[in-house]
């Protein structure tokens, strides 16, 4: 399995975006397959063990959103370069070079022990890198990379905003099937929606969404194991017509978690998504 690379000259245009006219949106932050020159990861990793981290196929998954007219953002970039689903300042000092010429501040999440910061460190157990990141190119991923997607994410926001009334978005991402052994191994629902405990949307959105993936046949939790991440708690402000809620598919219902490959119940999974996106749509315009 190749990966893409970006070269100096594309970097221009690592974030991908489509336009609709209705005020539901989709984000993929995490799908991103095209890896950059400088990623500078340990040679010795295989692609499926520094892939890892990405919502691979997940935007496919919801593919139907372009037949639906839904706008759409996703990071071209994987996950484990810069995480733009983690806050800026969610840093590990001990992966820099010279932390005290950072520009910015620490504010390290519990994350930290896993290597699941900003600048992932580890892939599910195994380091990522066999050297420090220099203050350099930290900071170049984050003006070049993770500022532009917010930037970009907060403009189609607000004009959608501006435009209907109201917004509606879906954070879009995947899970393995179980937890880290860290935090147990326990086995995941096979879809976890995420609402901030219910601060990042009105709770009829979350319950639609709930009922329409149980009537497809799956295993749905609410806030079980994960409640959303910064662009969750970013973009989600109900109170001003700005909704948000996170949509974790289980990896091992469409591929093979090893290999990174499509299972046979790909194409399944896929219909059920549109099926979903469909009905999540027309809820969404006949909402009072």
């Amino acid at each position: 399995m190749q990966k893409r690379s970006i070269s100096e000259t594309e970097r221009e245009s690592v974030i991908s975006t489509t336009h609709g006219d209705t005020p539901l949106m989709l984000s993929f932050p995490h799908s991103g397959d095209v890896y950059p020159e400088d990623f500078g990861y340990d040679p010795a990793l295989s692609y499926s063990q520094i892939d890892h981290p990405s919502d691979k196929y997940v935007d496919e998954l919801f593919g139907a959103a372009a037949n639906l007219s839904l706008p759409t953002i996703k990071a071209e970039f994987p996950r484990a370069y810069v995480d733009v689903n983690r806050h800026q300042h969610d840093i590990d000092a001990d992966m820099l070079d010279d932390p005290k010429a950072w520009p910015g501040r620490f504010l390290p999440s519990g994350s930290v022990e896993v290597g699941a910061t900003l600048f992932w460190s580890k892939s599910y157990g195994t380091p990522i890198y066999n050297r420090k990141l220099s203050v350099d190119e930290a900071h170049s991923r984050l003006s070049r990379y993770f500022i532009p997607y917010h930037q970009t994410m907060t403009h189609m926001v607000e004009n959608l905003r501006r435009e209907h009334g109201e917004v509606y978005i879906i954070d879009c991402h995947s899970m393995t099937q179980f937890d880290h052994k860290l935090r147990g191994g326990g086995e995941r629902p096979q879809i976890d929606i995420g609402t901030r405990n219910g601060s990042s949307c009105a709770p009829d959105l979350a319950e639609k969404m709930a009922e329409l993936f149980t009537a497809r046949g799956y295993d749905v939790g609410m806030n079980k194991r994960f409640i959303g991440g910064e662009v969750t708690l970013r973009y989600g402000w109900p109170k001003i017509g700005q909704h948000i809620l996170q949509v974790e598919l289980r990896r091992d219902l469409y591929m093979n978690e090893a290999t990174r490959e499509r299972n046979e119940n790909f194409a399944k999974v896929q219909a059920d998504c549109a099926w979903v996106l469909e009905h999540y749509k027309t809820y969404i315009e006949n909402r009072a």
